[in-house]
């Protein structure tokens, strides 16, 4: 199956590595769109969304300059609540985490050095969803 994701975090490693990682899955496809801060990254959904793509996952960060992850992930569901949004971050069991859960963040994955695990928890959120 193919997946079109939002990876919204101010660390360019990240964006690097990530869609390597994700690239190993043997039964998925994965097209990453990448956003640097929560501002390009409400920015780039809306375009994604009025061009037509149909973003099966946000993956956010929660701590990034211009706009956090709490404030993206807000606006991002005031336009549309159906979005997927899961929080990627080395905040989890924080304050701040628990503000992007309110404010419609359907979960969080932990920045973990084992990318496997990585790509087998965003696997098993898109097979279940």
């Amino acid at each position: 199956m193919d997946y079109n994701i939002l990876l919204v975090d101010d660390e360019k490693n990240i964006h690097k590595l990530l869609p390597r990682f994700l690239a190993r899955s043997e039964k998925h496809s994965f097209t990453v769109h990448s956003a640097l801060n929560g501002e390009l990254g409400v920015e780039m959904y809306s375009k994604l969304a009025n061009e037509g793509q149909k973003l099966d996952l946000v993956l956010m960060d929660l701590r990034m300059p211009v706009m956090d992850g709490v404030e993206a992930t807000r606006q991002i569901i005031e336009n549309d609540p159906n979005a997927n949004i899961y929080l990627f971050t080395a905040y989890a069991k924080t304050g701040i985490e628990q503000d992007a859960l309110e404010a419609g963040a359907k979960g969080t994955i932990s920045k973990i050095a084992d990318w496997i695990k990585t790509v087998e928890e965003i696997v098993s959120i898109q097979e279940s969803s």
